[in-house]
């Protein structure tokens, strides 16, 4: 496979991180998961948008021809040299500060890669079993909204989730509201009201989460976003959890039992994603 290493495409074995990489000893970074399929680079718009603030929030200066348009270009062609123009694609855009310095960096200027591989096309599935993770919580900072390379409640959560044999694990905030679970956005139906986490909890703000809140009104849905108690979701009708790749029921949260069949109201948002 190809990549685009700061504007250049290259084989992928010829790119490595040298040991004062700032992303290697720091995490100094952030990235965006993109999806690509039926020929168009999905939410680009709103990728670009969250990069940015990203950006802004970790003191990282723009690279050269790092505009919208050009970076879409650099997508397009890296899809075209690795055959995946015909194809569904995960597209991944990760950038970090150049080395320099201990926790005080002595630069803001920044690196990026482009990666893009084949993967599995937008999906309706069900998370049959889904617990909470208790032992670390998240909380709201100038960088919880963003895809930082410092991921570490999620991966501690991901191993929970393995020895519990759930099928994912929702995370709550430092008051004990909800957030979101380990690679998604969370959500929640009662009647014809669309209820989810704000950005106040600490979790990310999700391209696909933007999307439902913007068509939620549209198909007669109200919307709250809130801080809110794990108990609320006693009382809903449909759990589900939402990402780039998908949306995702949950069957069982807990003690808690939701249907399918109170699930169906929001299939019909899926027509405009």
């Amino acid at each position: 496979m190809n990549v685009v290493l700061n504007g250049d495409v290259l084989p992928e074995a010829l790119v490595s991180l040298p040991p004062g990489d700032r992303a290697f000893q720091y995490g100094d970074g952030l990235f965006e998961t993109i999806r690509y399929d039926a020929g168009q680079v999905r939410f680009w718009p709103d990728h670009y948008d969250r990069l940015m603030r990203g950006m802004d929030a970790l003191w990282l200066d723009r690279p050269p021809q790092f505009d919208s348009n050009s970076l879409l270009e650099y997508i397009k062609k890296l899809l075209e040299v690795n055959n995946l123009t015909t194809q569904t694609a995960r597209i991944k855009l990760q950038v970090w500060r150049q080395p320099g310095g201990l926790y005080t960096p002595t630069t803001f200027q920044a690196n990026y890669l482009i990666t893009a591989r084949s993967g599995p096309g937008f999906a309706l599935t069900e998370k049959p079993l889904v617990s909470f993770f208790e032992a670390v919580r998240l909380s709201p900072s100038p960088v919880s909204a963003f895809k930082t390379l410092n991921a570490l409640p999620y991966v501690l959560a991901g191993i929970a989730k393995q020895q519990q044999h759930t099928d994912d694990m929702l995370l709550l905030d430092t008051q004990g509201n909800l957030a979101e679970c380990i690679a998604s956005n969370l959500f929640w139906l009662r009647d014809k009201t669309l209820f989810t986490p704000s950005l106040d909890s600490g979790c990310l703000d999700g391209i696909l989460r933007r999307q439902l809140l913007r068509l939620a009104p549209q198909h007669g849905f109200s919307v709250q976003e809130g801080l809110f108690k794990p108990t609320v979701l006693a009382d809903a009708d449909a759990v589900f959890c939402s990402n780039v790749s998908g949306i995702q029921w949950i069957r069982q949260l807990g003690d808690w039992t939701f249907t399918e069949a109170a699930f169906a109201p929001i299939k019909a948002l899926l027509s405009g994603l």
